[in-house]
């Protein structure tokens, strides 16, 4: 049940999937209703279940008057409704099942040449994200703080012909001595991103934006999630993951089939390029990695070039990190911890 759970999940993000599965369960959630109905009635009446429930039926089959204009405009209405998804089922069928090789197509863009030092891209970045900030202003709602993590890493975040003036890959993340720079972001939810492999269900952020614009960084914090079902960590498990780490996650991947329908598979499974699925081996070359957070995390996002990538934030930083996540420590006092960065910080 945990599994197929998890699948719908993991697929409800997908355009075409998400309407087929909230249709099913519609459905049968109007036959489990129709059902305990018919039941209810039946115990305080005393009328077989049978009976009443035929009557039901039969009162749903029954012939009613309706107004021609009144049936026109309804099938209007339902058309309008449903025809978009129509074509897209049909245009997902006919890549997925009818021609499966197109989907396999890749369209590489020439990224665009880097022009700037990454501490003024990621200034101008968070003036178009957070306008009018100055100082620390936080966003405690999930879903505003997701629609501004949208606008501060849109594309591009990729740039052709970097150097140390323009880097070519100018936005980073930090957290402790742990650092990557962003390559992916996507909204998956209304308050559920993916930044490269690592699946973020965002809690609130923090913008930051002070005197000194080399300095400017956003604190993310991000939400624990439930695991996969794919390792059963123990509560004993986790929390040694947090006495060591400060924070607990698992690592799986997402297979896909020719539908377009994912599963998860375990990390090992995604290493060797193959799994089994139902007592079968499948080639899973193709899967995607995922990281998913199961307690709270925390990390900021910030310019390549910025103070934080350097060896003070790598061995200063996990200490006020991990002690928020502890709530032994404020932000406040992470965020002055950071404000007495130099620029050229060692």
């Amino acid at each position: 049940m945990k599994k197929l759970i998890l699948t719908i999940k993991e697929n409800w993000i997908d355009p075409v999937w998400s309407k087929v599965i909230a249709t099913v369960i519609i459905a049968v959630a109007g036959f489990i209703i129709s059902s305990l109905f018919s039941l209810s009635k039946s115990l305080i009446t005393d009328i077989p279940f049978e009976d009443v429930f035929s009557e039901a039926f039969i009162f749903f089959n029954s012939d009613i008057e309706v107004k021609l204009w009144l049936v026109i405009l309804l099938a209007l209405v339902y058309i309008i409704l449903i025809i978009k998804l129509i074509i897209l089922l049909l245009n997902e069928i006919n890549t997925k099942l009818i021609n499966p090789r197109k989907e396999t197509t890749i369209n590489f863009k020439e990224s665009p040449r880097a022009t700037e030092h990454s501490t003024s891209f990621f200034h101008y970045r968070m003036a178009g994200a957070f306008p009018g900030v100055r100082g620390v202003k936080w966003f405690d709602n999930p879903k505003v703080a997701t629609k501004r993590l949208e606008i501060l890493l849109q594309e591009p975040l990729r740039f052709s012909e970097g150097s140390r003036e323009a880097e070519s890959d100018p936005i980073w993340w930090f957290r402790g001595d742990s650092a990557l720079n962003i390559e992916n972001f996507k909204k998956i939810g209304s308050k559920k991103v993916l930044i490269n492999f690592d699946q973020l269900k965002i809690k609130r952020i923090a913008a930051c934006q002070g005197d000194s614009y080399y300095k400017e960084f956003v604190y993310v914090e991000v939400e624990g999630e439930n695991q996969t079902g794919l390792y059963n960590h123990s509560s004993e498990d986790i929390q040694r993951h947090i006495e060591t780490f400060g924070y607990s996650w698992e690592e799986y991947g997402l297979i896909k089939n020719r539908f377009g329908w994912t599963t998860p598979i375990r990390r090992e499974d995604y290493d060797d390029g193959a799994t089994v699925i139902r007592g079968e081996v499948r080639n899973a070359m193709g899967a995607d990695l995922r990281i998913r957070y199961l307690t709270t995390y925390n990390f900021i996002v910030a310019a390549k070039g910025s103070p934080y990538n350097s060896r003070r934030f790598d061995q200063e930083s996990k200490e006020y990190l991990n002690g928020i996540l502890k709530g032994e420590l404020q932000p406040d006092a992470f965020f002055e911890f950071l404000n007495g960065f130099k620029k050229y910080e060692q």
